[in-house]
């Protein structure tokens, strides 16, 4: 049984979908979708890296009642705990802030201010 993210993101964005990073420096592709998880593929190696639904599950519940909190991408692989980078690192020791809050935006549940620091807020339901 899927939670409201893993559904949200199978309804709104396809297999093969090339999307661009906050910034527009870089595209990654939405790989792959399973009942383990979400696979992006990052970078001009297309390196992939899965995302586990619990992981992505509870983004919603570290969002809520924090209003705008920074993207916070980078390459410190403990992130900044008041960030959403912060968040990810628990599960995923890369650098993966930037395109996981592009993934969340096209499924509709945050909003994303890409103006440097970029941001995310949950999305008002």
């Amino acid at each position: 049984m899927s939670g409201p993210v893993e559904a949200a993101i199978r309804a709104q964005i396809p297999l093969g979908t090339r999307l661009p990073t906050p910034t527009d420096r870089a595209t990654f592709v939405v790989h792959e979708m399973d009942a383990s998880g979400l696979v992006l593929l990052f970078g001009p190696k297309e390196t992939p890296t899965t995302f586990s639904w619990a992981c992505l599950e509870g983004i919603t519940g570290f969002l809520r009642e924090r209003g705008w909190i920074r993207i916070g991408a980078n390459r410190d692989v403990r992130g900044d705990e008041t960030a959403l980078d912060g968040y990810l690192k628990r599960h995923v020791k890369r650098q993966t802030a930037n395109y996981v809050a592009v993934v969340l935006e096209r499924a509709g549940l945050v909003e994303l201010d890409s103006e440097p620091p970029a941001r995310v807020r949950l999305r008002q339901q």
